[in-house]
């Protein structure tokens, strides 16, 4: 619990703008560069777990603004809330504030995750109404070209010229979509995603049931394994057994877990992303809710020391990595306090 505070605390005293409502870094003294999308989802979800085990008043003071901060990455600023139908925001502020960049799928995924988050923390419905709209962005994502080998799957980003579709595109809005079943009872939701989560399984599954990277319409396949991948898939299993009580879906959840914990030591875990390890570990916990393991712990506790001793800057706080320094240090905050007894989310 002490790591999370602490990391918590150094992000919002060297990275967050209490007036903008937004993290970056200051690239001179009256000015900042502004974190992307992403980075900005997963410091809000890290919010939230901190949140539900210990809230103070400086994290009630964030957790209560983080919309204003979200309006700066769509063209309609906070008129876009007031809207109807589906949203999309962009993966960089937009102007005045910076350029504004590509609409990705996974990014507004990660985002209405973090607002389901937000939701049970905060009992806000403006979070459960906007992941809502999330959700039917992220279905016009869905390629109907039948052409294509294996057709199906919901593209990396628009437009609709960009024909990748990815695990990181697919698995996110499988969890969202089974999460807006359980909360809102639609129906529909579950069935978008079985939908999903069975074509990342047909497309994308590897011969040791790990997951693939992504896959062209000419059916070639980049094999690269990143843990969040593997985490998303673990957490739809789980989800989708929880909404069906179909025990298979708990089984094939059970089965990457395995193939993942024995791929992903922890020299194996320090070279990938911060972000990716953090998506994978709250999916491994919430595995171990259903179907207890202790290695699932244990490894995310190993992991969390070797962070803390190798990459953490004790004169900042802040974590070195090869993203940016909030998606570096950020995700920690999450781990620690999954480590310290967090309920995990997806």
């Amino acid at each position: 619990m002490d790591r999370a505070e602490a990391t918590f605390c150094a992000i919002t005293e060297r990275l967050y703008s209490p007036t903008r409502h937004l993290f970056g870094r200051r690239s001179l003294l009256f000015t900042r560069t502004y974190e992307d999308l992403w980075p900005f989802a997963n410091a809000w979800s890290a919010a939230c777990t901190l949140a539900s085990l210990n809230r103070s008043p400086s994290l009630d003071s964030i957790l209560s603004t983080p919309f204003d901060g979200l309006a700066a990455y769509h063209r309609s600023h906070s008129a876009a809330f007031s809207s109807s139908g589906p949203l999309g925001f962009e993966s960089v502020v937009v102007p005045p504030l910076s350029t504004g960049g590509d609409t990705f799928f996974d990014d507004n995924a990660w985002l209405g995750l973090a607002l389901l988050c937000h939701h049970d923390v905060t009992g806000d419905g403006r979070a459960l109404s906007l992941a809502i709209r999330l959700f039917a962005f992220l279905r016009s994502g869905w390629s109907t070209a039948g052409s294509w080998i294996k057709p199906g799957g919901v593209r990396w980003k628009q437009p609709v010229s960009n024909t990748s579709r990815n695990t990181c595109s697919n698995g996110p809005t499988a969890e969202l979509a089974a999460l807006l079943c359980e909360r809102t009872g639609d129906t529909a939701a579950r069935e978008w995603s079985i939908r999903t989560y069975e074509w990342v399984r047909d497309a994308l599954l590897s011969p040791d049931g790990l997951y693939f990277d992504r896959i062209t319409p000419d059916g070639t396949v980049s094999k690269e394994i990143w843990s969040y991948n593997q985490g998303t898939m673990i957490g739809t299993g789980v989800l989708l057994h929880r909404l069906t009580g179909e025990r298979i879906y708990l089984e094939q959840a059970g089965l990457t877990a395995t193939a993942a914990v024995a791929r992903f030591g922890i020299p194996e875990l320090l070279g990938q992303d911060a972000a990716f390890n953090a998506i994978f570990f709250r999916n491994l916990l919430l595995l171990d809710e259903a179907a207890p393991d202790p290695g699932y712990r244990e490894l995310a506790a190993q992991y969390a020391d070797a962070m803390w001793q190798q990459r953490r800057d004790p004169r900042s706080g802040l974590f070195a990595g090869r993203a940016s320094p909030l998606n570096d240090s950020a995700p920690l905050v999450e781990i620690y306090g999954l480590v310290a007894g967090a309920r995990p989310h997806p």
